[in-house]
């Protein structure tokens, strides 16, 4: 699915666990990768809002939990996929590509920097759209 400016990626996750999330390729050296996780103890259904830096252009995200989780494009409720379950299966868009995909961002992730609890998501447990 292609990612389209201005509409972003919701996750949603049945039942606890962690969505990780990361933002890398900045083009100033200055700003590495950086890598964060946030958890819901919500044994229903959580829907996380993904957010991303424009300092950094490429992201991707990974759910941890006990249930599956999906993602979609905030105002198309019709398309879902599975989320990735670790860096070497993830999910996310590189620098320069429009379209949302697995990805192995392995050796990116072991270089970033942790902000475990202030990963750029914000998340709810109603719809977004």
């Amino acid at each position: 699915m292609n990612y389209v400016n201005g509409l972003a990626p919701i996750v949603t996750v049945y039942g606890p666990g962690n969505l990780h999330h990361m933002t890398y390729g900045s083009s100033v050296s200055a700003n590495a990768a950086v890598v964060g996780m946030i958890s819901t103890p919500n044994e229903g259904t959580t829907n996380f809002l993904l957010g991303f830096s424009y300092n950094y252009p490429s992201y991707a995200f990974y759910w941890d939990g006990k249930g599956p989780a999906f993602w979609r494009i905030s105002g198309n409720s019709t398309f879902r996929e599975p989320v990735g379950s670790s860096w070497t299966n993830a999910t996310g868009v590189p620098w320069g590509d429009e379209v949302i995909l697995g990805l192995n961002v392995a050796a990116q992730a072991s270089a970033a920097g942790n902000v475990r609890g202030a990963v750029p998501v914000f998340f709810s447990a109603e719809e977004f759209d």
